[in-house]
């Protein structure tokens, strides 16, 4: 079993995970489903899909195809879903249900924690169309339906970080003082070596576990997430929306998550550094003291579109609705408002003068 779609347990149609009410529904029967009430159903799923996962792991074949697809069949209609590569899910162009490449979130792929969706489809339309509302040189025809219609749900992977660091920071600071006596003026400057030792400790640092996506950008935006709603991994929360694979390993974000969290660390030594006029940091030395990986999903309401030729993102936080766009601007709307400020200052400088006269 490649793929699999939770079933509801009075009619068998597939189940949608509902952000806003965080239980399951079925939009057929209309039947809800708190999470407890179906946790026997979906432990044993998943264990069965683990233990086919061990009999029968993925095959990659070297073929041009399956380098960046794979075939896979809707367990509902028996029609064929093609995915891309990193696909976990998606849903079946034919009968439009949810479907989980299992496979694809099993053994080592198997994320440790998710974060559901806390944020409905129709709340985010919503949330896009106030911020739209708030950009005063936006196009008059950019907000339309079709657009709201190509809007998705992803769980895009991430390795989580808890890391504790120990070191410290060497640093130079200055006092100036002035003075003057008589004619005189007199300047003292006070030079400082400051030092500032202590102990880090990062708890759930982010970092994105893909090579390359092309919404990456808005991903650095929407962070951080809330850690407090943090659950064990179930594929039963993926159904409904769509889920990306990790194809990036911890060895090959090491050197760049060490470095970040190294700025990090140097930002907040820094900033234990107070009451000078100047301080210039000489150096810093920081070591790992114990660090752990997770991997996680987490999501985010996205959007992609084209306007008059050309490619326009946006993205939210699907937990906490903090949100990113680049959006269009009306170069009329702008020129128009350019000369009414020149206009209005003109006349404010014209007047000025003749009560000055």
């Amino acid at each position: 079993m490649e793929t699999v779609s939770y079933k509801c347990i009075n009619c068998d149609a597939p189940l949608q995970f509902d952000p806003k009410q965080q239980k399951f529904v079925c939009e057929f029967c209309r039947s809800e489903f708190a999470e407890t009430e179906l946790a026997d159903y979906f432990s044993k799923l998943e264990k069965k899909l683990d233990q086919e996962h061990k009999k029968e792991p993925e095959q990659v074949s070297d073929d041009d195809f399956s380098s960046y697809a794979a075939v896979y069949v809707c367990q509902s209609c028996g029609a064929e879903v093609i995915t891309e590569k990193n696909t976990a899910a998606t849903f079946c162009v034919f009968c439009h249900n949810p479907v989980m490449i299992s496979n694809r979130m099993a053994g080592n792929f198997k994320p440790n924690r998710v974060i559901p969706f806390m944020i409905s489809e129709q709340d985010a339309k919503q949330k896009f169309l106030d911020f739209c509302a708030k950009k005063k040189f936006l196009p008059k025809d950019f907000v339309s339906g079709a657009q709201l219609d190509m809007m998705k749900g992803v769980y895009y992977p991430y390795w989580l970080v808890d890391s504790l660091k120990i070191g410290g920071i060497r640093a130079t600071a200055k006092k100036k003082r002035t003075w003057r006596e008589g004619d005189f003026e007199f300047e003292e400057t006070k030079i400082y070596r400051v030092i500032r030792n202590g102990t880090i400790d990062f708890r759930d640092y982010p970092h994105t576990a893909l090579k390359s996506d092309e919404n990456l950008k808005a991903l650095k935006y929407v962070n951080p997430y809330d850690d407090k709603d943090y659950r064990p991994f179930m594929m039963s929360y993926l159904s409904g929306f769509l889920a990306e694979k990790r194809d990036l390993e911890r060895q090959d974000v090491q050197n760049e998550v060490d470095n970040e969290l190294a700025d990090y660390a140097k930002r907040i030594y820094s900033d234990s550094i107070s009451g000078y006029d100047s301080v210039s940091i000489d150096d810093m030395r920081l070591s790992t003291r114990r660090e752990s990986w997770d991997y996680a999903l987490l999501p985010v309401w996205l959007m992609t579109f084209d306007y008059n030729g050309q490619k326009y993102l946006y993205a939210m936080n699907g937990q906490t609705g903090k949100n990113f766009g680049e959006l269009p601007i009306d170069k009329k709307k702008l020129a128009a408002f350019g000369i009414g400020m020149f206009i209005g200052l003109l006349l404010i400088c014209l007047l000025g003068g003749y009560f000055l006269l």
